[in-house]
């Protein structure tokens, strides 16, 4: 029966870790979030007018969030 309280105990403390250490995450910085954005876009465009819409995307949401235009 100690057994079985101990490996419980052991479950049940790393569980709390593991959600402890899942909202101690900080955001993401919204410039980087922009790029991600821009990443997946441009991995999904079709062809050069996707482009340009990914690139007017992008610009916006770096004047948006306040970044630097790169």
């Amino acid at each position: 029966m100690n057994l079985r309280k101990l490996t419980l105990t052991a479950v049940v403390a790393f569980v709390f870790a593991g959600s402890a250490v899942a909202f101690a995450r900080p955001p993401l910085n919204p410039c980087r979030e922009c790029r991600i954005a821009y990443n997946v876009c441009m991995s999904e465009s079709g062809g050069p007018q996707d482009d340009m819409v990914c690139e007017s995307d992008f610009s916006a949401c770096l004047i948006g969030a306040g970044c630097p235009l790169e």
